[in-house]
C-alpha cells in the first residue's frame, strides 16, 4: 500500500508561509515536516498531494492508500500506531484527521463511513507551533543523526564546546577560532557545509545547515534555506522563509510592552497566538531595507520589498514595495532571478510560473 502525505485546508492557518510550499514541506527542528513521516516508513512508497498550482509532482485522486495528514509532527511510534496494513479507518487528534487508511473503498468513502480510532500524535494548527515545538524536535531528530558526523567536521583547537556528546559537526562543515558552543539546554547539529565563523556563541537546542548567512542575534526562529541575515539586528522568535534578505539593523519586536498574548493576523483575522514570545512570519523572497523595524506578530508576504526605515504594520501585503506601492512583476522575477545566479541557482520555469500565478492572485 502506498502512502500519501497530503496537505489539508489547515495550509490556509499559515498565510504566506505556504504560498510557495506545501504545508508538509514547513520546516521544525532539524527536518520537515515530510522527512519526519517518511523515515518512520523507510520501505513505504511515498507519493505527496497538495495544491495544483505549487511545483512538483503530485497526486490528484485520491483513490486508495494511507493517507497522512502533512501537518503532523511524527513521532517515532508513528508506524505502529498507524501501520500500512489494516482495515479502513479514520485516525483523529482532537478533530484533526491524522491520517486515513482506505483500503476497500476510496479517501472519501472513508472518511465519511469508517470507524474513527483516536491519537494523541500532534498536529500544528498555526505557524507559532512550529516555534513552540522546535527545540523539542531538534531534540528528537537527533536520534536520527546519531553516529552521522560527529567527529566529521573540522573544528579549530580554540572552539570551547559544553556537553560535548550532545554536539554533531558533520562531515564538511569548520568551526573557527574561538567559537563557542554550549549544549548544556539542548544538542546542537552544525550541518554538512555550514560554516561558523570566529567568536560565534551557538546555545543548544540549534540546528544549522548550509546556505544560510546568519550574523548578529537570532533567537527561538527558523530559517529555511538560502537567506541572508548577515548584519547587526535583532531576530527572534520567528519563521524566515527561503531567499530572504534581511538588511542590516533589521530587527523584530517579539514581546509587547504589557507583556500580553500576541495576536497574528491570518486571512484578514487577528488571532490570539496565546503565547507571550511570538516575532514575525517573513514569506519567500522578501527584503528589508537598513533600519527595518518588524512589529510584534506581523506576517510579510512574499516578495515584498520593505524600505524606508520605521516600523512595519502588522501585515504587509505579498509583492509590496515600500509601505504604498505595489512591487512591479517583471522587475521581480528580474531580482529574484539574479538573486539566485549569485548562489549558483537557477530560477526554473515551474519556480516563475508559481511567482506569476500569486502576484495575479493575491492571498
Amino acid at each position: 500500500m502506498n502512502i500519501i502525505i497530503y496537505e489539508d485546508e489547515g495550509y490556509k492557518n499559515f498565510g504566506p508561509l505556504t504560498l510557495t510550499r506545501p504545508a508538509y514541506d514547513l520546516r521544525c527542528g532539524i527536518n520537515t515536516l515530510a522527512e519526519k513521516i517518511m523515515r518512520q516508513y523507510p520501505k513505504a512508497k511515498i507519493d505527496f498531494s497538495c495544491r495544483y498550482y505549487l511545483p512538483g509532482k503530485k497526486v490528484m485522486k485520491f483513490e486508495k492508500g494511507l493517507f497522512i495528514n502533512g501537518r503532523i509532527l511524527a513521532p517515532a511510534r508513528l508506524a505502529r500506531e498507524i501501520p500500512l496494513k489494516g482495515r479502513d479507518e479514520v485516525f483523529y487528534s482532537g478533530d484533526e484527521i491524522v491520517a486515513i487508511r482506505a483500503v476497500s473503498r476510496n479517501f472519501d468513502q472513508v472518511r465519511k463511513r469508517s470507524k474513527v480510532k483516536r491519537t494523541k500524535i500532534k498536529v500544528v494548527k498555526f505557524p507559532w507551533d512550529l516555534l513552540a515545538e522546535n527545540g523539542g524536535q531538534i531534540k528528537e531528530d537527533k536520534r536520527y543523526l546519531r553516529g552521522k558526523g560527529k567527529s566529521k567536521g573540522k573544528k579549530d583547537k580554540t572552539v570551547v564546546i559544553y556537553n560535548p556528546k550532545d554536539v554533531i559537526i558533520d562531515q564538511g562543515a569548520v568551526v573557527e577560532a574561538g567559537s563557542v558552543i554550549d549544549a548544556r539546554t539542548g544538542p546542537v547539529y552544525i550541518g554538512k557545509g555550514a560554516i561558523i565563523k570566529p567568536l560565534t556563541y551557538l546555545k543548544g537546542p540549534l540546528s544549522i545547515g548550509a546556505m544560510c548567512r546568519i550574523g548578529g542575534e537570532v533567537s527561538g526562529s527558523i530559517f529555511h534555506g538560502f537567506s541572508n541575515k548577515q548584519h547587526y539586528g535583532f531576530i527572534g522568535s520567528s519563521y524566515i522563509g527561503e531567499w530572504v534578505n534581511l538588511g542590516a539593523g533589521t530587527t523584530n519586536s517579539n514581546l509587547k510592552n504589557n507583556y500580553g498574548s500576541v495576536r497574528v493576523v491570518l486571512e484578514g483575522k487577528p488571532v490570539d497566538s496565546g503565547h507571550k514570545f511570538v516575532g514575525c512570519f517573513v514569506a519567500d523572497h522578501v527584503k528589508t531595507g537598513i533600519g527595518t523595524l518588524i512589529t510584534t506578530g506581523a506576517v510579510i508576504g512574499v516578495g515584498a520589498n520593505i524600505f524606508g526605515g520605521g516600523v512595519t504594520p502588522k501585515v504587509v501585503a505579498s509583492f509590496a514595495w515600500g509601505d504604498r506601492q505595489k512591487y512591479d512583476l517583471e522587475k521581480a522575477i528580474k531580482a529574484m532571478k539574479e538573486i539566485m545566479r549569485r548562489r549558483d541557482k537557477n530560477f526554473n520555469p515551474e519556480q516563475e510560473r508559481l511567482i506569476r500565478y500569486l502576484y495575479k492572485h493575491p492571498e
